[in-house]
């Protein structure tokens, strides 16, 4: 319970500083919303939008009353689209989430079995092929995987190539934002699984008479969850992050494709919501994951002391950094 409380408090003081922080930029970097809501204005009738929007107010005043609606519930007004900001993010968000949780499975579900087939065949032709395809994969950006997908398969299969017109829309932004994740993910699974299968555990097991794919799929698989579920937290954000290129081309009406319209008009409020929606769901992913640990290895439970976490625990990451033939 302490370990919990202790990583909420600090989820809590992280999202406080990112929400500051992008408050504080978007007022100090050149522009003004007013000059894009009526470019062809008078003066005097900027110089009245800007008072009504509040942006006539010392930046300090304005940082105040953003907070205090936040109190309140009230997280603003979009300044160009109709509706609350808090309502364009909810409606747009179910898209994005199927948009990176369908990238996510598309990726484990190359990476998992591509790792493991170079693992087992390290050093020899199927792991420099695994390898190759990782090193094109990863090198490979998203916009142009995407590019590729509507000239090569959309437009000769039909696919849909712009906005959402059911689930068949999520095949191929998905998959041109999930190609640099299995270049990383595979990576992960074979280095994890490659020293897993030169550990001790692994050697006992072989001498025990084990099968190598029951060391493999029953006992060295389910310790390279654990780093593969570190890198899955951190390449959270290249996922929503991607998004925005991705769901632009392909005109996905996703968070992505709010986020660029908000930044393009200035937007605060909505930008700003967007940004603690975004941040918020990373955040609490990632603790998630820190305390699901404790599910995959034992050891590395949150409820653990300190010493044993510093001592047994942390003893599975040197294993999984092992190198070596496998036998």
């Amino acid at each position: 319970m302490s370990f919990f409380l202790r990583r909420a408090g600090q989820t809590l003081f992280v999202l406080v500083g990112i929400i500051t922080l992008v408050f504080f930029i978007l007022r100090l970097i050149p522009g003004d919303p007013v000059s894009v809501i009526a470019p062809s204005a008078s003066a005097e009738a900027k110089a009245q939008i800007r008072a009504q929007l509040g942006l006539d107010q010392s930046i300090w005043h304005q940082y105040a009353l953003f907070w205090g609606q936040i109190a309140k519930g009230d997280f603003g007004q979009s300044y160009f689209f109709q509706g609350k900001a808090i309502d364009l993010v909810l409606a747009a968000l179910p898209y994005t989430a199927a948009l990176a949780g369908c990238a996510l499975l598309i990726a484990l579900a190359l990476a998992i079995p591509a790792g493991v087939l170079s693992a087992v065949n390290q050093d020899r032709l199927a792991d420099r092929v695994v390898l190759g395809f990782c090193l094109v994969f990863q090198s490979a950006p998203n916009f142009w995987v995407a590019l590729l997908l509507i000239s090569v398969i959309a437009i000769r299969l039909g696919f849909p190539t712009v906005a959402y017109v059911g689930p068949i829309s999520l095949m191929l932004p998905s998959l041109a934002l999930s190609i640099s994740l299995v270049a990383v993910l595979t990576q992960v699974v074979r280095n994890s699984l490659v020293g897993a299968l030169h550990s001790d555990m692994a050697t006992a097991m072989k001498a025990r008479g084990l099968s190598l794919r029951r060391i493999i799929f029953v006992h060295s698989l389910r310790l390279s969850c654990v780093p593969l579920m570190t890198v899955i937290g951190v390449q959270l954000g290249y996922l929503l992050g991607g998004a925005v290129i991705i769901e632009y081309i392909f005109n996905y009406p996703g968070l992505g494709l709010l986020t660029l319209n908000a930044v393009l008009r200035r937007d605060y409020p909505l930008l700003q919501v967007i940004v603690l929606a975004t941040a918020l769901i990373f955040l609490l992913i990632n603790l998630a994951i820190d305390m699901s640990y404790g599910l995959v290895d034992g050891r590395l439970s949150p409820g653990n002391s300190g010493s044993r976490r510093s001592g047994r625990a942390l003893r599975a990451p040197r294993a999984i950094a092992g190198g070596g033939d496998v036998g």
